[in-house]
């Protein structure tokens, strides 16, 4: 090496600027993956909430035999573009949350009736909302014959 040497080497210039871009890019990377699950989270939250209410309303408003008779012991699947045809109102798929219509990310499917279902006079379904991307979040309900 040179004695007295003032200044940087070329390799020590391209060195440095290569670490300097290195840990920019990791920490914007690192950011952007902390936003997206922040707001993966978000989303989550509202779609369970949603789910939380679509469930209560079909669980308290919906009478086992009507549903019953319109499944004809088959499982059935309600969108908003079905709605129409099914004994259920429009207006459970009818959610708009901070400016996100809702409408089109949620599906209830009525399971097909089992032999135990029947007995204990139960129809099991499931609530799926698309709520970030291609995730999604289903919860599960029963509707009860009332005595």
């Amino acid at each position: 090496m040179i004695a007295n040497k003032n200044g940087f080497t070329v390799l020590e210039a391209v060195a440095s600027v290569f670490i300097v871009t290195l840990v920019l890019i990791t920490s914007l990377s690192i950011m952007l993956t902390m936003r997206n699950h922040a707001i993966r989270t978000e989303e989550k939250i509202k779609a369970t909430d949603l789910g939380t209410v679509i469930r209560y309303d079909l669980e308290h408003d919906y009478a086992y035999q009507t549903i019953l008779n319109w499944m004809n012991n088959d499982e059935k699947i309600v969108s908003n573009l079905n709605c129409d045809v099914s004994p259920l109102d429009c207006s459970l798929f009818n959610h708009i949350i901070e400016e996100k219509d809702y409408a089109p990310l949620i599906t209830i499917r009525f399971l097909e009736p089992t032999e135990d279902s029947i007995y204990f006079q139960m129809i099991h379904f499931e609530i799926t909302i698309n709520y970030y991307k291609e995730q999604t979040v289903t919860m599960i309900g029963v509707i009860y014959e009332k005595a």
